[in-house]
C-alpha cells in the first residue's frame, strides 16, 4: 500500500518569507481549487494508494468536508490549538512550516500503526502531469529529482516505508536548519546524502505548480 501526503495551507497569513515579502498571490478559494486538483490526479496516478491531507488554516465547514470525504486521513493543525505548534507554520522560514506539518503527518502513521509500503509526498496545489510514470516508483529507493547540485525537487518525493521514519528522525534534529531558514530543498538534499538506497528519475518526475509567490509555471 502506497500512502501519499499532500501538505497544505490553504489560507495563507500576510506574513512575509524570508525570500519574499508575498507569501501568495492566489487567495483562499484558488489555493482550494488548485489543491482539489493534486487530490484528483493522485487518484488517476497512483493505485494502492490513501490520501493522508495535513492543512494548518482555519476552513469553511464546507472545505473541510470536501478533506473528508476525499481523502483517506484528513489532519488540520488548527484543531490541536496549539498555538506553538500552529506559530511554526507562520514565521519566515519555509521549511519550518513545511518540516512541521511532515514532522506531524509522520508521526501520526507511526503512533496509529499504520503501515504502508511506499511514502509519496506532494505539494498541495500542485498536480502529477502525464510525465508521471508509476514504475519508476516502485523499488526499494527514495527516488527524487535534482533542481540543481545544491537542491532537490521537495514537491514530489517518494520514500520506502524504513527510509520514512528516518527522514522522520532526521526532520526531529533539523531545528537549527529551521531557524536559519535554510531551503527545504536544501535540507532533504542533506538528508539523501545519508542513506545510499537512493535513486534520480532521469527525465522529469511529472510534478507542476504554479509558484505561489510569484504564479510562474513550474514543470518537473
Amino acid at each position: 500500500m502506497n500512502i501519499t501526503l499532500i501538505t497544505s495551507i490553504i489560507n495563507t497569513p500576510p506574513i512575509p518569507l524570508s525570500y519574499t515579502n508575498t507569501r501568495s498571490i492566489y487567495n483562499k478559494d484558488e489555493r482550494f481549487e488548485q489543491t482539489k486538483k493534486t487530490i484528483a490526479t493522485i487518484k488517476e496516478k497512483i493505485p494502492s494508494n490513501k490520501i493522508m491531507v495535513v492543512e494548518c488554516s482555519q476552513l469553511t465547514k464546507e472545505e473541510s468536508e470536501f478533506f473528508k470525504e476525499n481523502t483517506d486521513i484528513f489532519l488540520n493543525l488548527c484543531d490541536t490549538n496549539d498555538m506553538q505548534l500552529i506559530n511554526r507554520m507562520f514565521t519566515q522560514s519555509k521549511a519550518m512550516g513545511e518540516g512541521t506539518m511532515t514532522i506531524f503527518a509522520l508521526h501520526h502513521l507511526f503512533t496509529s500503526g499504520i503501515l504502508f509500503n511506499n511514502l509519496f509526498k506532494i505539494s498541495g496545489r500542485y498536480w502529477l502531469t502525464n510525465e508521471f510514470n508509476y514504475e519508476e516508483f516502485i523499488n526499494n529507493y527514495a527516488v527524487f529529482k535534482y533542481i540543481d547540485e545544491e537542491n532537490v525537487i521537495t514537491s514530489l518525493y517518494k520514500l520506502p516505508f524504513l527510509q520514512t521514519k528516518q527522514w522522520y528522525n532526521y526532520l526531529l534534529f533539523s531545528e537549527k536548519k529551521f531557524i536559519k531558514a535554510i531551503a527545504y530543498e536544501r535540507i532533504f538534499l542533506d538528508f539523501l546524502q545519508t542513506i545510499e538506497e537512493k535513486k534520480e528519475v532521469d527525465n522529469k518526475i511529472g510534478i507542476a505548480g504554479n509558484i505561489a509567490v510569484s504564479g510562474e509555471l513550474k514543470n518537473f
